[in-house]
């Protein structure tokens, strides 16, 4: 290999560092590569920022915005009754039902805010039934993410492909070139949920439910005495005999004791760490003698005003790694947070240092004008989380949803028979909805996922790279070494598929993409064969991220909704890959022949 090749690989390798370990933002890391190829001398600046202006990354840019505008069409909210009824028939008709309409409209708009609207119709419903989330949520992220694979628009992966392939003078990927496997490897996933993945999946027993509601109802809050009592001795049996609340840990000035005696004598200032039902935290700050403590503001709500709201944080927000007092709920959604849930166990000290991660589960007590801030919040396509708990559904707005839906339709039909490429089709589609009112400049460029543009133009720069270098091609002659003994077309799109996957599970799965379909052209041209199938391969692997609860968004979503450990997704998840990799490997030399 060439010094360059060497180069590009270590830029690689530190990248993939990255986005494992997930301590820097991927949109850095990405500029990171673009910087580092340039520094180096492996690409021009021109070429390393090229990928901003890609067809792929304005593509799904548009798509972004079209997405927004069918999700202020309240089409979502208006399905969410129709899934609730469709949850009480049996497990296999509620499996089918979230697979048609999770799964269709995935297709065709981004997964994320779909799964995101479905998460609390779910769980709501599941436990009014005394049935398990946990026997539900997985599959709806699976559903989700394998009904993207469906279209050319269902996930930037499959984008991202079709602009690679056309920057290198190949432009057969369309709108529907993935549907034949896409479909297949659909039902596949249905059937291996239904009849193999629904015992595979962890069921918390009914008794455990109820245990875990009632656990539910109990919240961590600090509070200070801000006044001395009537009492002659100040202390915790005189101020909290009779109520339902445990002491955790008493302060003062900068001393901290834990679980104190119920004797200990106490004085103006001090501040508790307590954990009660909400009743009762309620009380307790309404009475002369406490408020909560500084650190979380002073707020009280009135009784029938108070509201309790579970939010999971998600991939994308922007407080990830702030600390609780960073965030400034109270400023921001007039909310007090008096619980955290971390990886599924519950916080239980020092909740002003916690640092918030993806998947989080925060508790939240506000008003009505403060649930009414957080569901505006919700709304915008780059929410920092979902409710859980409560959700108030909004009516359908029949103008803007024709308006939408025939846009979209409009734009689908103009790529799909080649009238215009998709990205133009696209942004005339975003012309016509911004001209109609559907949806404003300002909400169309806050709903665009700017971490993925990043991501996507970082990787479209180290693809080029991988080309200029010689890199692809070197890897390129090691596969068609390895498969020159096995002429199997099956074996060859398994390899392919193998690699990609493997990389879908531990890194971005635009960055393996990137990463695999330079070398799916150099072994294509070695062996003289049609490049499509590699193609379909690699967009299909690129999105088939079901092991970890890292590996896709959505996946992220449910993991704290349903309570999972990290090993479910991988006793869940592995078997399904192990599935594909085996359905796609027969399928896909079918569907498009070398």
């Amino acid at each position: 290999m060439t010094i360059d090749a060497y180069i590009t690989l270590a830029i690689i390798a530190i990248s993939m560092v990255c986005f494992i370990k997930k301590s820097i933002p991927v949109d850095l890391v990405a500029l990171g590569i673009m910087v580092s190829l340039v520094v180096t001398g492996i690409v021009e600046a021109d070429e390393a920022i090229s990928g901003f202006a890609n067809q792929a990354t304005l593509a799904v840019a548009a798509m972004f915005i079209l997405s927004q505008a069918l999700i202020k069409s309240n089409l979502i909210d208006f399905l969410s009754p129709i899934m609730e009824k469709l949850l009480n028939k049996s497990y296999r008709v509620s499996i089918i039902s979230i697979a048609a309409m999770v799964g269709g409209i995935s297709a065709f708009i981004n997964n994320t805010p779909v799964v995101a609207t479905f998460i609390p119709v779910v769980n709501r419903t599941t436990r009014k039934l005394k049935r398990s989330p946990s026997k539900y949520l997985i599959p709806l992220s699976y559903l989700a993410i394998i009904g993207g694979s469906c279209t050319l628009i269902g996930t930037s992966t499959n984008l991202l492909v079709s602009g690679m392939a056309s920057d290198r003078g190949f432009d057969d990927f369309n709108m529907f070139t993935m549907a034949p496997v896409g479909l297949c490897l659909f039902i596949v996933g249905l059937l291996y949920i239904i009849f193999v993945g629904r015992y595979l999946l962890p069921n918390t027993g009914i008794e455990d439910l109820m245990e875990e509601q009632e656990a539910t109802k109990r919240f961590l809050a600090e509070v200070r005495i801000k006044q001395k009592p009537e009492e002659e001795e100040m202390n915790l049996n005189n101020l909290f005999d009779n109520k339902d609340i445990e002491i955790k840990s008493h302060k003062r000035e900068d001393q901290t004791e834990e679980k104190p005696d119920d004797s200990k004598r106490l004085k103006e200032g001090d501040s508790l760490l307590i954990e009660g039902t909400l009743k009762e935290i309620n009380k307790l700050i309404k009475d002369d003698y406490f408020s909560l403590t500084e650190d979380f503001e002073d707020k009280e709500f009135p009784d029938e005003e108070t509201r309790m709201v579970e939010i999971i944080l998600l991939p994308n927000s922007e407080i990830l790694g702030s600390k609780l007092t960073q965030v400034d709920f109270l400023n921001r959604y007039n909310a007090n947070v008096i619980g955290i849930r971390q990886r599924g166990k519950k916080q239980l000290s020092d909740l002003k240092e916690v640092k918030l991660q993806a998947g989080d589960v925060l508790v939240l007590l506000t008003n009505k004008k403060g649930y009414q801030l957080l569901k505006e919040s919700q709304e915008k396509q780059n929410s920092p989380f979902i409710s859980v708990s409560e959700q108030v559904l909004s009516d359908l707005n029949p103008r803007k949803l024709y308006i939408t839906a025939s846009v979209i339709l409009s734009v689908i039909l103009l790529a799909t028979f080649n009238v215009l490429p998709l990205v133009i089709s696209a942004f005339g589609g975003v012309i016509i909805l911004n001209s109609a009112g559907v949806i404003s400049m300002q909400e169309a460029y806050r709903s665009i996922d700017w971490k993925v543009i990043f991501l996507l133009a970082g990787s479209l720069s180290l693809g080029s790279a991988m080309t200029s270098s010689g890199l692809s091609e070197n890897i390129s002659n090691l596969l068609v070494n390895i498969s020159s003994d096995f002429k199997s077309q099956i074996f060859i799109i398994a390899v392919f598929y193998l690699f990609t996957n493997l990389l879908t599970e531990t890194m971005s799965n635009n960055a393996s993409a990137a990463l695999m379909v330079p070398i799916a052209f150099s072994v294509s041209s070695s062996l003289g064969i049609n490049i499509l199938p590699f193609l379909v391969t690699i967009a299909v692997a690129g999105s088939a991220s079901f092991m970890t609860p890292i590996g896709y968004q959505t996946n992220t979503m449910v993991f704290s909704a349903g309570k999972y450990q990290f090993l479910d997704f991988t006793k869940v998840g592995a078997p399904l890959n192990l599935l594909f990799l085996i359905t796609a490997s027969i399928l896909i030399p079918y569907f498009y022949p070398f």
